[in-house]
């Protein structure tokens, strides 16, 4: 089950694409349609997507700027707004979680983006004895709700060593954790890139002879993309042929990624950035695009568990330069498979870049190191089969 956007949607589907089906039925269950549904059905799996009741909002019948007259008022709608959004939104999906359980004969619950997913589903799986494992794929303070909830999970799957050691130390047991790193299917993922890196280029209007920098993933402030333009200004003065190119698309269920973007273009402009940078949305075929980078760029400022566009660009071969940050220094070794540089310093990154631009060899020697690595680790059968042993211990299966 999942109740985001994002590469958490690909790896959920390379799991239950990979699942030994002879002994597992997956259904996966989301909250609104996405562009991956229908791979997912051609994968064997079920599909449902599940309709939350609307909240009540009776507040806004007398919003905040309203008279001192009319306080008591507004604390009896808040009150009875309360009661009603209980009793007919958790209670309800509570119950409509509890049928789903007990009409599809579901032994495992496996919630694929934290706790906060669907907390109703997971009381709904304690009192009918359903297993519960979640799959943490964040790093942070975890809310005391959020540790409450934790005792009612049978096994927790931590992307990272650092989402794990995060999680162990703010008092989830140790044994109930268990480190999975992300996987990819390189062939697959290869399988997605239908068109030359030439051709791309000039679908970008990018001349041949330019020096891509590219960072790939969603416009957002800790993703830190401005960052990177802003190592551009040092990177121009070096490499008048070098290029930014950020991919990614503003989600409008996170506040600020707009504001974000739009502080992204205007330090462009007042830079005069505007023939060294490009912006484009979020691309389906992103390996495509990561094809045409000389460099790629992970700028993350705050801790990333794992990032999946690491995995992408070193399955591509591309030399990475990322932030020393979260569980990339578990995907990247310093100096031999990438660089890592300090978070949220365009200085150091500049200098990085630009030592990289000028020696295609290292860039070549990093890209073969991170492929090797790729190999030897971060393969999708090897997650899949860990998620499964997950799955035997808590059925107490052999």
């Amino acid at each position: 089950m999942d109740g985001t956007i994002g590469g958490s949607y690909r790896s959920l589907l390379y799991l239950v694409r990979l699942l030994d089906k002879s002994r597992y039925h997956p259904i996966a269950a989301f909250y609104r349609e996405h562009h991956l549904i229908e791979e997912y059905r051609k994968s064997g799996c079920a599909v449902m997507i599940l309709t939350c009741p609307p909240v009540i909002r009776l507040l806004d019948w007398c919003p905040s700027s309203t008279s001192r007259i009319l306080s008591p008022l507004r604390w009896s709608l808040q009150f009875l707004q309360k009661g009603l959004n209980f009793v007919f939104g958790t209670l309800r999906i509570f119950f409509m979680n509890v049928m789903l359980l007990l009409k599809e004969g579901i032994q495992v619950v496996h919630l694929n983006n934290g706790m906060r997913t669907a907390p109703e589903l997971l009381f709904a799986s304690k009192l009918l004895g359903v297993k519960t494992v979640v799959h943490q794929r964040g790093i942070g303070k975890l809310p005391k709700s959020i540790k409450w909830l934790a005792q009612l999970v049978d096994h927790v799957v931590c992307v990272s060593d650092a989402a794990r050691l995060n999680l162990v130390q703010q008092g989830i047991p140790a044994q109930k954790c268990t480190t999975i790193h992300n996987g990819i299917a390189p062939d697959e993922f290869l399988a997605g890139i239908t068109k030359t890196p030439k051709q791309v280029r000039e679908a970008l209007g990018l001349p041949a002879d330019s020096l891509i920098i590219g960072v790939a993933g969603m416009i957002r402030g800790w993703k830190g993309q401005l960052v990177l333009v802003k190592a551009m200004v040092n990177v121009r003065e070096k490499h008048p042929k070098a290029h930014c190119l950020i991919i990614g698309g503003v989600s409008d269920q996170h506040e600020g990624d707009r504001a974000y973007r739009d502080e992204i273009l205007g330090f462009i402009r007042t830079h005069h950035l505007e023939s060294q940078v490009t912006l484009i949305d979020y691309q389906p075929r992103i390996a495509e695009f990561i094809q045409v980078f000389d460099i790629m760029a992970h700028t993350a400022i705050d801790p990333e568990p794992f990032s999946r566009s690491v995995l992408e660009g070193m399955t591509l071969g591309r030399p990475i330069i990322a932030t020393r940050t979260g569980g990339t220094p578990e995907a990247i070794e310093d100096g031999v498979s990438g660089i890592l540089v300090p978070p949220n310093d365009p200085v150091v990154l500049a200098e990085k870049i630009n030592m990289l631009l000028c020696s295609p060899d290292l860039r070549a020697h990093l890209g073969n190191q991170a492929q090797e690595r790729i190999r030897k680790h971060f393969m999708i059968q090897s997650n899949v089969e860990a998620t499964e042993q997950v799955y035997r211990t808590i059925l107490q299966e052999r």
